[in-house]
């Protein structure tokens, strides 16, 4: 699924989480960067500009990342716009 490559894509590229966190640090850590990624899937769905999202992806994150981020998002077809996007994100982060 394109969705699930592009994911493994972004979260490898957004580097690994500090190492030698405890299970409960790491879970805690996918569940906001989760977060994160689903106000940005929503701010594209209710029209908000790439630009402006790009703005405050930065400030969330850091600059690369937050443009990275806002690039994948508003490159994904509408129909994957779903909140598979944030799982799969949150599973990858797990996995790492």
């Amino acid at each position: 699924m394109r969705v699930a490559g592009m994911v493994l894509a972004m979260v490898l590229a957004a580097g690994p989480l500090t190492a030698q966190v405890s299970a409960a640090e790491k879970k805690t850590r996918c569940a906001e960067s989760a977060a994160i990624v689903m106000t940005a899937v929503q701010a594209r769905k209710d029209g908000e500009s790439k630009a402006k999202a790009r703005r405050t992806l930065r400030k969330e994150l850091d600059r690369t990342a937050g443009e990275m981020l806002a690039d994948w998002i508003w490159d994904l077809p509408e129909e994957q716009l779903t909140e598979e996007v944030g799982q799969l994100w949150e599973a990858q982060c797990l996995a790492q």
